[in-house]
This record gives structure tokens, C-alpha cells and sequence, in this order.
């Protein structure tokens, strides 16, 4: 795969969150990748995030990827994943966030919450499938206007998601809605992570956003 662009994750110790199984997918496919997290001395939920320098990790990055299960893992999670989506702005790194369900799946809603409040910050929205469904639930919106109806209300310049069930991928963007039929069985982290490799190569406008849409 042609380069272009390196990301940025914010991860948990043994890798299992959303955000660096994307990092995982992206170097397998040849994508520069890197994964902030805690050092092997230290307990997760309350490791030292201070310490993380962000600056120096998003050199030359052009995506910051979060996960949204993250603010649920503890309070030094929650407070890296603020400040990784500060330092992007400061950095010019554009913010991804992956909308997943957390492990305990009644702190949906706290983690959709903390979401709402960043999305000054979003470049690019993704929802899980799984995660649709709940978002779905807690907004009242009908799954299959989810995407639009959160972009319209949040101003995010892109929300989109996957489904692995019939291999599509839905775009939703200022200029409208589109779908895009992939021809292998991708899983929607492969899908999202070419999308996002795609992206800076792409063009400007809906042939543009179409174009790293359907990168494979």
C-alpha cells in the first residue's frame, strides 16, 4: 500500500483496545504507526500521563486515534485521552475518535457523554457496529440516520462507520451522504484504517472523500 499518512494511538498496556488493534491493522498494511501508553511498571488506571510526550509522538503524524472506551479505564486514561486531542490541535495532528462500547457496557453512555464534549476537537467520527446500536438507543435516532444525524448536529467534518455484514462503508460529510461496497470481506478497523491512510492522497471534495473511501 502506498504511504500517506502515520498514526498516533492511545493504548492500553496488552493492546486489546480499539484504537491500537487500528494501529496493529495500519502497520501491517505499511502504515507508520506508534502507541502511547503506559510503561510496564505501572498500573494502567492511575500510570503517570504526564510523562507521555506528545509533542515528540505526533512528529510528523498526521492522525491521532482515541477510543472512546478509554475515558472508562481510569482517571490517567481519561485525562491522556484529553490531552492527546489538545496536543493534536497544537501539533496540527487531526483527531480520529473510534466510537466502540466499553468492557462494562452500562458506561456507554458516560463515555458517548465525554465524546460530545471533544467534538470541537473531531476530524473524524467512526462508530463500531456494535456501538451504533447503543448510540442509537441513548439518541433515538433510527440506526440508519445515525451517521448524518450526528453529523448535522455536531459539525464534525466526518462521520462514518461500517458494516460487516454486508461489507459497506457510510461516509457522512457537509456535502451530503454517500456508501461505498467494498469486494473483500474487510472488518471495519481494515476498512478505517485504509480510509484514513487514503485520505491526504485523496483530492479535495466528495471525489476525494469517495476515492479514499474505496482505497482497496
Amino acid at each position: 500500500m502506498r504511504e500517506g499518512a502515520r498514526l498516533v494511538a492511545l493504548g492500553t498496556p496488552d493492546r486489546a483496545d480499539r484504537a491500537s488493534r487500528l494501529a496493529s491493522i495500519s502497520t501491517s498494511m505499511g502504515i507508520p504507526c506508534s502507541i502511547a501508553s503506559s510503561q510496564r511498571d505501572e498500573e494502567f488506571d492511575s500510570f503517570d500521563q504526564g510523562a507521555i510526550d506528545w509533542k515528540l509522538q505526533m512528529r510528523a503524524a498526521h492522525w491521532m486515534v482515541n477510543s472512546s472506551s478509554m475515558t472508562t479505564f481510569g482517571q490517567s486514561p481519561s485525562m491522556a485521552w484529553s490531552a492527546s486531542m489538545t496536543f493534536a490541535e497544537l501539533e496540527g495532528c487531526r483527531n480520529v475518535m473510534i466510537v466502540d462500547l466499553p468492557p462494562d457496557r452500562e458506561m456507554i453512555s458516560k463515555s458517548w457523554g465525554r465524546v460530545i464534549g471533544k467534538v470541537r476537537q473531531i476530524h473524524v467520527l467512526f462508530f463500531t457496529e456494535d456501538a451504533t446500536e447503543a448510540i442509537s438507543g441513548i439518541e433515538k435516532i433510527a440506526k440508519e440516520e445515525l451517521l448524518s444525524d450526528v453529523r448535522k448536529r455536531t459539525m464534525i467534518p466526518i462521520v462514518c462507520g461500517y458494516s460487516e455484514n454486508d461489507n459497506t462503508a457510510r461516509v457522512s460529510h457537509a456535502l451530503g451522504s454517500f456508501e461505498v461496497k467494498m469486494t473483500d470481506d474487510e472488518g471495519g478497523l481494515e476498512w478505517l484504517a485504509g480510509f484514513l491512510n487514503a485520505l491526504p492522497l485523496s483530492g479535495p471534495g466528495i471525489n476525494g472523500l469517495r476515492a479514499a473511501a474505496s482505497w482497496k
